[in-house]
């Protein structure tokens, strides 16, 4: 493994500037045992015996990453993960601001394994509002709060202390040095059974299922019949084919609210 990027050694510290904005008591605060857990390990759904593995680097303040957790990101688990089809894991890139990122997913890993995800779903839906705040000087630290509160953390020390742990700030390191090393130039980037996804068509959903079904080596769902109020009309054009079957052709754009690493 390489050593730690730049990158990766800022966010170590991005921790202190929400810390900064309210009491925080600095003595003996880290290191506790669930965040110790939570650090240690991927945050992965599904089953280890998944014949395909989808991993994704993202952040819930990238608006790219929003549109990916809306259009794809419920269905992919919904109809892949929990058949057992796919396991998926998400490893943490932060974007800017970097500090409200790395607290979001700090709060995530500090609620524990089983409710990280519960988390990191209400960042993402609450995304618009926290930015909000952090554009116009409000209190992103209580809205981050609610957010902490909302899973078991309901006290301003165990507050702060997730937020100083220095083992999640280090996992959170990792997973941006790990996508450095994965290739990841952008979010969301996405890696199936360890190759980077090219191009944008998997953004959008109907392009992630044709990548899964192609990977899990099954066919894509059968289109649904046009409805006809005059079933012989078919029999009278035989060879009418599919000229008229066409779907959506509008592209995620490359630049579209995508958060490029710094």
């Amino acid at each position: 493994m390489r050593a730690i990027s730049r990158r990766a050694v800022l966010i170590v510290g991005s921790l202190l500037a929400i810390t900064a904005c309210g009491s925080a008591d600095e003595a003996g605060t880290s290191g506790s045992a669930s965040t110790d857990s939570a650090a240690v390990n991927e945050m992965v759904l599904g089953s280890e015996d998944a014949p395909v593995t989808v991993i994704e680097y993202a952040s819930w303040t990238c608006p790219a990453c929003l549109q990916f957790q809306n259009d794809v990101v419920g269905k992919l688990k919904e109809d892949y993960v929990e058949t057992g089809k796919v396991k998926f894991i998400f490893r943490e890139y932060p974007t800017p601001p970097a500090n409200i990122a790395v607290a979001g997913f700090a709060i995530a890993r500090c609620a524990g394994e089983d409710q990280y995800f519960d988390v990191l779903d209400e960042l993402f839906d609450r995304q618009r509002g926290i930015l909000s705040l952090a554009r116009e000087g409000g209190q992103v630290k209580a809205a981050l709060q609610q957010v902490a509160a909302n899973h078991g953390i309901t006290d301003t020390e165990t507050f702060d202390a997730c937020l100083q742990d220095s083992g999640i700030r280090r996992a959170i390191a990792a997973s941006v040095s790990q996508g450095e090393n994965d290739g990841v130039e952008g979010t969301p980037t996405v890696l199936l059974n360890g190759e980077v996804l090219p191009g944008y068509d998997w953004r959008r959903w109907d392009g992630m299922q044709a990548v899964l079904n192609e990977a899990l080596g099954e066919d894509a769902p059968a289109a649904e019949p046009a409805a006809t109020d005059a079933p012989e009309a078919a029999e009278a054009a035989p060879e009418a084919d599919s000229e008229g079957e066409s779907g959506d052709t509008d592209m995620v754009e490359p630049t579209s609210g995508e958060a490029e690493p710094q």
